[in-house]
């Protein structure tokens, strides 16, 4: 396993999610990697109405903000805070959109996630707990 522990291939576990905005999905996945100094991510999930999603998004793990081409976000910032926990934030400028926690247990076989929402009318947070695939 590597040392970061956030690093792998997730299945959501629907019945721990909290939703502020919107239903949480009824399945999903994870895949978080890491190369040569950047994080990439695959999220895939199906909604209550049975659609299927897909989100694929990455880049430097640095803490930096860098230009990102994702509509309505200018600039991404992904951080690795330890071997457990991974951050990231999207920025409009330089008003804060959006900022995700990962922190993976101590063991390395669960993940919750944490995303938080800035927007006119509020912020809004929603949780996910994942279990690494294969556990």
């Amino acid at each position: 396993m590597n040392a970061e522990k956030y690093i792998g291939h997730w299945q959501l576990l629907p019945e721990l999610c909290i939703y502020q905005n919107g239903d949480s999905p009824v399945s999903g996945s994870y895949v978080i990697r890491s190369k040569d100094g950047t994080i990439e991510f695959e999220v895939e999930w199906t909604d209550t109405s049975g659609a299927d999603h897909r989100l694929s998004f990455g880049g430097s793990l640095d803490g930096q903000k860098h230009a990102s081409d994702a509509p309505g976000i200018s600039d991404v910032a992904y951080e690795k805070i330890n071997d457990l926990t991974l951050d990231s934030t999207a920025f409009n400028g330089d008003t804060i959109l959006m900022y995700a926690r990962r922190i993976a247990s101590s063991d390395g076989g669960l993940l919750a996630v944490s995303q938080s929402l800035y927007g006119e009318n509020g912020d809004l947070t929603n949780f996910q707990v994942y279990r690494r695939k294969g556990v």
